[in-house]
């Protein structure tokens, strides 16, 4: 695969802070190329061995994450996605905490903190008198948020909201810029064992219906 573009993540937790032993329970990312177009589509649950917090919020039960891999095994993999690409979320700053906070957990630290955009930060471009929320960005930009709450369907809704920014910027040489220093920053990858990823439909989660779209392949 190769790197280069966007990556949207997006987590479930059990908790809003890392710092306060909230881990991570779910995982989703989503491949855009440099012109916001998606590409592929990836999602797992995570196994923290723990409590899993606002069941009401994320709907994931502890049952449901008894077959999960844990975060240490799709570790490698989730790299690799992330590899070379600038690394988009909504309140980027939350998800970006908890990435962090998981590889160190498992020993692992960034050589460089990765590059990435906000897309809650960048509406102030857009809209700059509308709430920033991301369930109203998506009514603004006409984008269904179906099963909000889900990290497939946040990522989803989060990576087409960018593909709205870059269609109606001006200018994008914040993106371009970006961009180049993503593909430059150094990577260290990690050893994969072989875990297989693990979404909702495989621990049989109800959910509301999830947004069509193809998913893309390792």
């Amino acid at each position: 695969m190769a790197p280069g573009g966007f990556a949207t993540i997006d987590f479930e937790t059990s908790g809003l802070a890392p710092s306060r032993g909230a881990r991570a329970l779910e995982i989703a990312v989503v491949h855009s190329d440099a012109d916001g177009v998606i590409t592929g589509r990836w999602d797992t649950l995570i196994n923290a061995h723990g409590p899993v917090g606002p069941t009401f919020v994320h709907r994931i039960t502890r049952a449901a994450l008894t077959n999960a891999p844990d975060f240490g095994a799709i570790a490698p993999e989730l790299l690799e996605l992330l590899r070379g690409r600038v690394v988009v979320a909504h309140n980027a700053g939350f998800d970006l905490r908890f990435l962090v906070a998981e590889l160190e957990l498992i020993g692992y630290r960034f050589a460089a903190a990765p590059v990435a955009l906000c897309t809650q930060r960048l509406a102030r471009q857009y809209l700059p008198d509308s709430r920033r929320s991301l369930a109203r960005l998506c009514e603004v930009f006409g984008i269904d948020l179906t099963g909000a709450h889900r990290a497939s369907v946040d990522a989803f809704a989060t990576a087409q909201l960018l593909e709205c920014y870059l269609a109606s910027a001006p200018d994008r040489s914040l993106f371009t810029a970006h961009l180049a220093r993503a593909a430059a920053a150094p990577f260290t990858p990690l050893p994969s064992r072989g875990a297989q990823w693990y979404p909702r439909e495989s621990a049989g989660v109800p959910e509301a219906r999830r947004p069509a779209f193809s998913a893309g392949s390792w």
